[in-house]
């Protein structure tokens, strides 16, 4: 027989052990491509800042606006009766409906946002046993080192064992 075929048997078989698991590792090669516009989406969160400094600012101007509101009511009341007051109270409401209308787009606006946030939570979930499957591999490929039975931590083969029960 020939030494290189005899060499390359034991590969073979192991290879073969392995086999089940090589779709699962181009799915998981294919993650790779993912995390470059994974990271170009993290640059994207940087609107956040000045979405948020902004939202402060209209906190302010909606604490302001809440005394108008109760004005709002006397001047409904004066508009009914004193006409010329009719064209300052319809202003006032154009001034709260154009307000009411940016804010609801706004909102709107960040719907893919939280649309994102969702899916990030579902994927987190989807692949929260992944740090854990790596860790079990790297532990029982110890087992398989070049040193023996010892690890690179120096705990024997036992620990992937012990990990195990």
């Amino acid at each position: 027989m020939d030494d290189s075929f005899i060499s390359l048997q034991p590969d073979q078989a192991v290879a073969k052990v392995f086999d089940p698991m090589k779709s699962a590792e181009d799915t998981l090669a294919r993650l790779a491509k993912v995390l470059e516009p994974m990271g170009q989406l993290a640059q994207l969160a940087n609107v956040f800042d000045p979405i948020r400094t902004f939202q402060d600012e209209l906190a302010d101007v909606a604490a302001a606006f809440e005394p108008i509101k109760g004005f709002q009511g006397h001047l409904e009341n004066l508009a009914n009766r004193f006409e010329p007051m009719r064209a300052f109270q319809s202003q006032l409401e154009r001034v709260a409906a154009a307000f009411h209308e940016q804010l609801v787009q706004l909102a709107e606006a960040m719907e893919p946002a939280t649309a994102f946030q969702d899916q990030l939570q579902h994927l987190i979930k989807a692949f929260e046993p992944a740090k854990a499957l790596q860790r079990r591999f790297v532990e029982l490929s110890r087992a398989f080192s070049a040193n023996g039975t010892a690890s690179a931590n120096g705990t024997g083969a036992q620990n992937g064992k012990a990990a195990e029960a």
